[in-house]
């Protein structure tokens, strides 16, 4: 059941990411065409353009780091024998990210509230739109961050502890 419902998640973000770059490179030409070739500018293109990357960035965060794409300082734990030490430093290091996270969810959810009677100047849309995307990110941050940690020591057993990247995915 979890499995299906990583999977789920894993699959919806994925798709999401394809539609928001889908629209953030349609806008992108739209305004470049009219602005080019019909020498009049569309005052709504850099705006889509802008808050699909705030939020293919956002949402994009969590499968990076899925995957291992994110950049990582592992010298420490490469350098510790293997062992319980190594499981510590690992584990803290994970605890520190979780941390970091969980105040930008909740920093993100300040600003998504101070933003409620603001409205973007070319679309006239509410600001919480593009302000959800920081905790909503970090939210899938935090949700796959966790995953991959359980997967981490799950696999791990007896073994060392390795990189996010080096684990086995349930979407797999």
């Amino acid at each position: 059941m979890l499995r299906n419902f990583d999977r789920a998640v894993i699959g919806a973000t994925s798709a999401l990411l394809v539609v928001l770059l889908l629209v953030m490179t349609g806008a992108t030409l739209a305004g470049v065409f009219a602005r080019y070739f019909m020498n009049d500018a569309l005052v709504w293109s850099e705006e889509v353009a802008r808050y699909s990357m705030v939020w293919l960035s956002f949402m994009g965060g969590g499968l990076v780091f899925r995957h291992g794409g994110h950049i990582a300082i592992d010298v420490l734990v490469r350098k510790l024998p293997d062992g319980i030490l190594r499981h510590v430093v690992f584990g803290f290091s994970q605890l520190v990210i979780l941390c970091f996270l969980a105040v930008v969810l909740w920093k993100g959810v300040e600003m998504v509230e101070q933003s409620a009677f603001m409205t973007t100047a070319a679309l006239q849309i509410s600001m919480v739109i593009p302000y959800a995307s920081i905790p909503v990110g970090a939210a899938l941050m935090i949700y796959h961050l966790m995953a991959a940690a359980i997967q981490s020591y799950w696999q791990a057993g007896s073994r060392t502890v390795g990189a996010i990247s080096t684990l086995k995915l349930n979407a797999d």
